[in-house]
């Protein structure tokens, strides 16, 4: 299922929101779908120096376009261009922009508002490295040392995984083959996953080579919750007694054997309390005896 599915296709919604983001009803539903993509052909066509004679990418002129986000409103349709490379899209002055905005305005035919944004690291980015193999494809370098160097170097920039796969006519060959390389872990079932996804075409002299391109950035995980910092705590109740047999520490069977031995004093108290008081009753009598003899005369 994993090599089957479109990655981006599988995680939209979930941790990847829709690159064409409106809401039409059913008459105007297809003529905007249709509009979007005449304005994402028209701007990859434009920025990948393409050229009348040769369909060949003209690195002066490759501006580097990984997505293509679109916005609508009633009167208005937001562009925004993630771009490697912005100074070629903006130009001298601003003038670039004005130019793709009255040419986009002549295919929506209505206003258009362009943002350009700037990706950092272009060797995290699964369009722009696999666009990046296919032009060293295209200048006839060795199509093995291209894709084992962008492995590494998307590897040292941070990746915790990446794939690279080519197929065609590797090398000018008869026969079309497939040539591939990859390091670290590519999940390609994980849906929290941040996998990035890219694919291009290398036009040749001997035909098109394909290249496909999956990018491991790490887990998007959702954002803990703080505590309140004021929580009221609730008064600390009293323990009740737990029924049945468990296991009692040392310090808990101490605790346990002081009130038995204060219980076993107690008898002993009691017991001797008696004791004292029949002897002083004992000795009452006696006194009383000695005081009446004392008072008795003699010769009586």
């Amino acid at each position: 299922m994993g090599q089957k599915v479109n990655p981006i296709g599988l995680r939209v919604g979930i941790n990847r929101d829709w690159d064409s983001r409106w809401y039409a009803r059913k008459a105007t539903y297809r003529d905007w779908v249709l509009e979007d993509a005449r304005v994402r052909r028209f701007l990859r066509k434009r920025f990948a120096g393409e050229t009348a004679k040769r369909q060949r990418r003209a690195s002066s002129r490759d501006a580097g376009i990984s997505r293509i986000e679109i916005e609508r409103s009633p009167n208005l349709l937001k562009l925004t261009l993630h771009t490697a490379r912005p100074g070629i899209i903006i130009g001298r002055g601003g003038r670039g922009v004005e130019d793709i905005r009255a040419e986009v305005e002549q295919i929506v035919k209505g206003k258009v508002h362009i943002n350009v944004q700037e990706v950092r690291q272009p060797e995290l980015d699964a369009q722009l490295v696999a666009e990046n193999v296919a032009g060293q494809i295209e200048r006839r370098i060795a199509f093995k040392r291209a894709v084992r160097q962008t492995v590494q170097r998307s590897m040292r920039m941070g990746a915790q995984g990446i794939r690279v796969l080519c197929s065609g006519r590797l090398g000018g060959g008869d026969m079309s083959r497939k040539y591939g390389d990859r390091d670290g872990k590519i999940p390609l079932h994980t849906l929290r996953a941040d996998l990035d996804y890219g694919f291009t075409e290398a036009r040749t002299q001997y035909g098109n080579v394909g290249v496909k391109v999956w990018l491991y950035r790490g887990d998007i995980l959702p954002a803990r919750r703080e505590p309140e910092s004021k929580r009221e705590q609730a008064p600390a109740t009293a323990e009740k007694p737990r029924r049945g047999w468990r296991r009692v520490s040392v310090a808990r069977k101490d605790e346990a054997a002081a009130p038995a031995d204060e219980a076993a004093v107690e008898p002993q108290a009691t017991a001797e309390t008696p004791q004292v008081s029949s002897a002083a009753e004992s000795e009452e009598p006696h006194n009383d005896v000695d005081a009446i003899e004392g008072q008795v005369p003699e010769t009586t």
